[in-house]
């Protein structure tokens, strides 16, 4: 199988290591908007709903359920990508890199992306045992709720993709900030290297990245059709032969797919429908992303796909209302009420596992309260605190014009008494006075008798002014979508591959079964959405999962960029 061919390529290569530095988690994915048409023709009758979905799950979505008859234009590709983002300008460069014509499809008016940077597992500087052994680190991060097929797809690609994506930045014009590599060296002397790109810094990250990347495209001959989702497949038998696009003029447009079309649209996050059957203790949080109503997953599930049949995995942050060197710091909670509500001792991105049970129209506002002695009891505690002077940074109107954070969502407060913390922060000031006052006692009788906190982490807030960070728990990306194959291929209920119909990115598989995506490896979110957008295309146009124009280590491997320390003390990541 495809998975014994990449192991094969893996035995040629070399095992040279290099050491490396540190980086950031980044995450998420692309989005698209919908529309009815008024110009072609549809069948009077309505097609029947696929198996396992709603009618309201196509409501909130922009795919057509009834079979579109007639078209206002029609045009032939090798390759039809749908989605402008993180998996589909992947998916277009490749095609075009493999000498395919290739048209890509967005629903919005521009590319558009989330997150800050890539990661994989560079081969050529890793032992074979290694990456074997980094499988199972992974499967273990997860609880071993992970699809191998999916695990080892990214472990044998991702490496070469993201030293690809190092040499498709720079030619489109927006190289990484900084590229660098990590070295894992495992008990017995196995070790893999993990490559890692950054493009650019809050807020700018993927997003310009993805822009820069499809201008480029357009360059070398990709047509990109903007304003433009997908709305339904074309089949020929039980064969996908391409898809039809829907203009904001509300003409429908055929797009022919010789070759395969690769569905890069996205999770299922707005989909409130789909959210509440899939994920419903997700479905009172707000939801950091917009237009992502699973619609490559509604049109595979039109062509005879099912979703996956697993407990959905998802990524729940809030990185912008304060630092990220700040998100697992054990400070005091407080409710919206100013009431403490929990141990403090978990990390972030299981905030939310806590926050669903409050009572609130939506749960995932907090507060985290600590006084001016912070960055030294912090330290105490193991962390590295970001200092006083950087942290004003997330202080609203504190700071003129501050870089590496979006104003809009800064939401840490900073003040000489609790009274006026609690205003600026929006909860009863009496509630947090009180909350507080308990909460001095039980720092100072070094016992958490309410929640049973470590008794290392009972630091009092005595010493003005006080800190406050308002925090505001969202849906990031939702990583579970429609079933496919080891090659991302989507498969109908009997697990064969649909001819010609390929997903990537967070709407397709179940890479993670885990309730919560792993932090195991930074950068690996964005990371397997490049992978599979430029791997699945590689597999449509060949059959097989050779690029022909693969990014190696020995040309990567000494890329320049800013040294990574002063990277990250410049952006504070």
């Amino acid at each position: 199988m495809e998975f014994n061919q990449s192991r094969r390529s893996f035995l040629k290569t070399t095992g040279a290591a290099v050491a490396g530095a540190a980086g950031i988690a980044a995450f998420g994915l692309t989005g698209c908007a919908a529309s009815q048409s008024a110009n072609a023709t549809v069948d009077s009758d309505t097609s029947s709903l696929p198996e396992g979905f709603t009618q309201a799950d196509f409501d909130d979505s922009s795919v057509i359920l009834e079979p579109i008859t007639s078209f206002d234009e029609e045009k032939t590709y090798d390759i039809v990508v749908v989605g402008a983002g993180t998996a589909g300008m992947p998916a277009v460069l490749t095609a075009l890199e493999e000498g395919a014509t290739v048209a890509c499809l967005q629903k919005e008016s521009t590319a558009i992306a989330q997150g800050g940077g890539d990661g994989g597992i560079c081969l050529e500087a890793s032992t074979e045992v290694g990456v074997l052994q980094w499988l199972q680190a992974w499967r273990e991060s997860c609880n071993y709720r992970v699809n191998m097929d999916l695990a080892r797809f990214f472990a044998y690609h991702s490496g070469e993709t993201s030293m690809w994506m190092a040499k498709q930045s720079k030619a489109a014009g927006y190289p990484p900030v900084d590229s660098w590599s990590l070295h894992f060296e495992f008990a017995d002397g196995n070790y893999v290297t993990q490559t890692k790109n950054a493009f650019g810094v809050k807020p700018e990250n993927n997003g310009n990245l993805v822009r820069a990347l499809a201008d480029y495209a357009e360059t070398l001959g990709a047509d990109m059709y903007y304003s433009t989702p997908g709305v339904q497949l074309v089949m020929d038998g039980d064969r996908v032969a391409g898809v039809v696009g829907q203009t904001k003029d509300r003409k429908y447009i055929k797009f022919n797919a010789t070759k395969g079309v690769i569905l890069a649209t996205g999770d299922y996050q707005n989909n409130k429908s789909m959210i509440s059957r899939f994920a419903p203790d997700l479905s009172r949080f707000t939801c950091k992303q917009t237009n992502k109503t699973g619609d490559g997953i509604l049109m595979s599930a039109m062509a005879g796909g099912y979703m996956s049949p697993v407990g959905h995995s998802k990524q729940m942050h809030d990185m912008d209302a304060g630092p990220y060197m700040m998100i697992d710091i054990p400070f005091l909670a407080v409710n919206e009420n100013g009431e403490r509500f929990m141990n403090e001792q978990v990390p972030m991105h299981y905030w939310d596992e806590t926050l669903r049970y409050q009572d609130a129209e939506d749960p995932g506002k907090f507060c985290r309260i600590f006084d001016n002695n912070y960055v030294e009891a912090a330290t105490e505690w193991g962390y590295k605190p970001t200092d006083r002077e950087s942290l004003l940074k997330y202080v609203p109107g504190a700071v003129e014009n501050p870089t590496g954070v979006i104003t809009d969502l800064i939401d840490t407060h900073r003040c000489d008494t609790l009274d006026e913390l609690a205003e600026e922060l929006g909860i009863p000031a009496e509630n947090l006075k009180e909350s507080v006052a308990r909460y001095n006692e039980l720092c100072e009788s070094g016992e958490d008798t309410d929640f049973g906190k470590e008794k290392k982490y009972l630091s009092p807030i005595v010493e003005p002014p006080f800190w406050g960070i308002h925090q505001w728990i969202r849906l990031t990306a939702m990583c579970c979508g429609i079933k496919v194959d080891a090659n991302y291929q989507v498969v109908d209920t009997e697990n064969n591959p649909i001819v010609g119909l390929y997903a990537v990115g967070f709407g397709a598989g179940d890479m993670c079964g885990d309730g919560d995506w792993s932090l195991y490896m930074g950068n690996m979110s964005c990371g397997s959405c490049m992978t599979s957008g430029r791997y699945a295309t590689i597999h449509a146009l060949t059959g097989d999962l050779v690029p022909s124009h693969p990014a190696s280590w020995e040309e990567t491997k000494n890329a320049e960029g800013y040294r990574k320390d002063e990277w990250l003390a410049e952006h504070d990541a």
